[in-house]
Parts: C-alpha cells; structure tokens; sequence
C-alpha cells in the first residue's frame, strides 16, 4: 500500500487491519468476504467485523449476486470528497470540544479524587504524553535524561521533527543529557537550532528510556519494543527531588 494512502487512512481514524482492506477493495472489484479474507491474510471472522465497521463508515456498500454477498469499496474518485467531509466533522467536534473544556478543567480542579498518574500505551499513547511536555509547560523549560537512538528508532524521524519544530515555536528550552553516541553527537550538532543544551554521558550508561522533568511533572517513556508505554507523574516533591538530581549530574559533565 503506498504510504501517502497509508498516512490517510490514519487520519480518519482506520486501523490498520481496516486500512488493509480498504486499500485491497479499492483496487479490486467486488468480493466475497471469504475470497477477501483469503487475499489479505486475515481470518474470516475479522473481515467480517473489519467490513462492519467499513460499511457503517460508509467506506464499503454491498451487491449480491445469484444469492452471494459481495463487498465493494466507494468508487476512488470519491475518496478525496470524503476526506473533506470527515474532516468538517473533525473541525465541528474539535470546536464543541473547546466550548466545554473549561467546565472539564474546573471540574478537574475541584476533585480531589483525581489520580496524579497518568498511563498512556503504544506509540500513539507515547506522543500523546509527549504532547503534556509542551501543552501544560507553563515554565517553559524541559530537562531530559534520554536515550536519543532509542527515541529515534522507536518514534519515528518525521515525529521527533514535529516534536522538535512545536517545542521551539512555544519557546521552550530544554537541557539535554544522553549518553554518548553517534545519534547523541548528531542531535548536539542541532543544539542552536532547536534552544538546547545537550551533555554528554559516558558511552557505558546507555539506556533504551527517557525521563522529562518540567514544571511540577515527570514524564517516563519506556520505548520497549513489545510494550512501549509513557506515565506522568504529577507531584512537587517528585518534580523537586528528580529537578536536583538533574542538577546534580548536569553540573558535572562539561
């Protein structure tokens, strides 16, 4: 599947299993569910749910013939219209959302009830912890212990550009620590570009993490390969006691 295809399905919300057959049908004619399940390697009782789904997103419509079911995609053509659509969908949703999201935070802050631990699970997860680091930095200062090839080869280079580019255009500065490596001597290289400070750690301390320390917060990002996941920790004293410890190994590396 090409991956300009691929980047499109995401954004109107297909998985992948469901950006695996739409792509199929629309380069094929209609199709039994069990010929379908057979071309695109998944079992029949997936496609059939994966087609439900499609066809209430009005994605996939049905014909039948000599008494059989076949699916079929939207004509191709009209795809590009139906991106326009969902995404008016999206703006109106987006919109309504900021309309009561000041009610939510003074909901928020009146419940004492509320965990100070945030989880988040999987790649998407991930950015959108990371997301917290730049949105709710009111301080507008970030200091990271970070494993920078584990992060690369975890979130992708055309995330990180993303995260970069925001974390500058919002004024944010950030102190670097990494251990040393050809990614790490790379990213320093970028140090004036991005309103960075990056040290170096010895070669020896490597780790596949990252820890975020900005105002009363701890972002920990784990980019195992199996079970990627972030947590924040919302705490002062946390925050304080992880900010000194930070201090500590910055003020002794050069």
């Amino acid at each position: 599947m090409p991956p300009i295809l691929k980047r499109t399905f995401e954004s109107i919300g297909l998985n992948e299993k469901e950006s695996i057959v739409l792509g199929f049908l629309l380069q094929t004619g209609p199709m039994r569910a069990s010929n379908l399940a057979q071309k695109v390697g998944l079992n029949r009782t997936s496609v059939y749910s994966i087609l439900k789904e499609l066809t209430n997103k009005g994605l996939i419509s049905t014909t039948r013939k000599s008494g059989v079911t076949r699916y079929q995609s939207i004509d191709p053509a009209l795809l590009p219209d139906y991106l326009v659509r969902k995404q008016d969908e999206l703006a109106k949703q987006e919109e309504s959302l900021r309309e009561i999201l000041p009610q939510l935070v003074l909901q928020r802050e009146k419940s004492a009830l509320l965990p100070k631990v945030q989880f988040f699970q999987g790649v998407e997860g991930m950015k959108q912890a990371y997301e917290d680091t730049l949105e709710n930095n009111e301080q507008k200062n970030l200091y990271d212990l970070t494993g920078v090839g584990a992060v690369l080869k975890r979130m992708g280079t055309e995330w990180l550009q993303y995260y970069l580019k925001k974390r500058v255009q919002l004024g944010i500065r950030c102190i670097n620590i990494a251990p040393d490596s050809v990614w790490a001597r790379e990213s320093k290289e970028d140090d004036e570009k991005y309103n960075r400070i990056t040290k170096l750690l010895p070669a020896k301390f490597s780790f596949d993490s990252e820890i975020d320390i900005y105002d009363n917060k701890i972002g920990i990002f784990s980019f195992a390969q199996d079970n990627p996941v972030a947590i924040i920790i919302e705490d002062d004293t946390i925050a304080r006691t992880m900010k000194t410890l930070f201090n500590y190994i910055d003020g002794t590396l050069r």
